[in-house]
């Protein structure tokens, strides 16, 4: 199956104004770690806004890590050695999307600094891509308000896939849990559709 070859193939601080000027901001900025185990693949995903969320404003790290970026139906490379971003560094990875990563000889610490994207719309479009939640937020895909319908959700946990799926809206087994800054497979059989959240601040 088409599907399955592709699948396979594969803190936050409110920021305050300065007390001389007695101004304040509404943005939020903040910063999310995540390790990358030595020699496993893990679904990642940017939590934050930073610059123009290229590869090389968004991962800092001082170690071998390569990235596979799902682009068209095709697994795109970003690499870094000794911490240097030799190539893809300059490929977007903004919040909402997702990206598979693997850590090169030895365990790889990432650090997203950025400000949280509120009021980001994640387009989810009809076929398989990969998604995540815009905020850094942990929790049920229910409770995060992902706009349920006919689909299937790929985790990728400990090596494999485990999915879960929707028809009519409804979950089979139960919403899936996503953590911060994890991203997943989708298969969406509909058309495409927009992920939205709702905050005031």
């Amino acid at each position: 199956m088409r599907t399955n070859a592709l699948l396979l193939a594969a803190a936050a601080i409110a920021a305050g104004g300065s007390l001389l000027a007695q101004t304040t901001s509404k943005n939020i900025v903040g910063y999310v770690n995540k390790t990358v185990p030595n020699g496993q693949f893990l679904i990642l995903s940017n939590p934050l806004n930073n610059g123009n969320n290229t590869v090389a404003e968004v991962i800092k790290v001082s170690g071998d890590l390569v990235l596979y970026h799902f682009i068209n139906g095709a697994f795109v490379s970003s690499t870094a050695l000794g911490g240097e971003w030799i190539e893809g560094g300059d490929i977007a990875i903004e919040p909402g999307g997702g990206f598979f990563a693997n850590a090169i000889g030895s365990d790889v610490k990432i650090t997203f600094v950025g400000e949280v994207a509120v009021g980001k719309v994640v387009a989810v479009p009809a076929g398989l891509s990969i998604r995540s939640s815009a905020l850094p937020q942990a929790g049920t895909l229910a409770a995060l308000e992902y706009p349920v319908g006919d689909e299937t959700v790929y985790q990728f946990v400990s090596g494999s896939y485990v999915e879960a799926t929707s028809l009519g809206g409804d979950w089979l087994d139960g919403a899936p849990t996503v953590a911060v800054a994890e991203g997943f497979f989708v298969l969406n059989n509909e058309a495409s559709k927009n992920w939205t959240r709702t905050f005031t601040l």
